[in-house]
């Protein structure tokens, strides 16, 4: 079983920014009254050495500890987790990587500037078939920097909203007490990474996953 640690810092508080009310400790745990400290080490597959976007998903499970659950077994995971009634959970440091984008990104010009993608590199790969289109995709994204590509693995804070998909295309909606804590949660994410709303996503928009998902919350 994955240990699951309650965390009481003792560690250095540190803002970044004058006006954000919280903190991030020297363990990477957030400081506020709103935060409730779930961490599982299970789901930390080691240093996350900058901190690029914002990565929002939804669980595919009924509650909270349905996804608690599945994180003792490791693996996969995010970084907060927010429960239907609102409660917010960090489940992993801040420091630490989750695996929680998915193996492949999508292109990100092609999603939102066409005009702006490598023309001949992106004829190149459309020609492949499904498979091999989306691992040429996944290795020509890689090679840019961010913001030029999405946010992948290595840079990005995931934030899951407890809800279970519906069909191929659809998730439950997520709930107004969700999407209360979400608003609060990016601004202080934004606060103390220097991020910005362009630095925000919804998994389908990053990977390829039901494009139901999380397309209700809002921040």
């Amino acid at each position: 079983q994955a240990l699951v640690i309650p965390v009481v810092s003792s560690s250095i508080i540190y803002n970044l920014r004058s006006d954000c009310m919280s903190s991030i400790d020297t363990d990477g745990m957030l400081i506020d009254k709103k935060i409730i400290f779930k961490r599982f080490t299970s789901i930390e597959h080691g240093d996350l050495l900058k901190i690029s976007g914002l990565i929002v998903h939804q669980t595919d499970s009924t509650s909270a500890q349905h996804t608690f659950n599945a994180y003792n077994s490791g693996g996969n995971g995010a970084h907060f987790l927010i429960a239907k009634t609102g409660e917010i959970y960090q489940t992993a440091s801040t420091k630490k990587r989750c695996y929680h984008v998915g193996r492949r990104i999508k292109s990100k010009c092609l999603t939102i500037s066409p005009a702006t993608c490598d023309k001949a590199a992106m004829q190149k790969i459309q020609a492949m078939s499904w498979s091999n289109k989306i691992n040429a995709i996944d290795s020509h994204e890689r090679a840019k920097n961010y913001p030029d590509r999405y946010p992948t693995n290595s840079e990005a804070i995931g934030i899951e909203l407890v809800g279970q998909h519906v069909d191929d295309k659809n998730y439950e909606a997520v709930t107004p007490l969700q999407n209360v804590s979400l608003k609060w949660l990016v601004k202080e994410l934004y606060n103390l990474f220097s991020l910005s709303s362009s630095d925000v996503y919804r998994h389908p928009d990053v990977s390829y996953k039901n494009p139901g998902e999380a397309s209700s919350a809002a921040w």
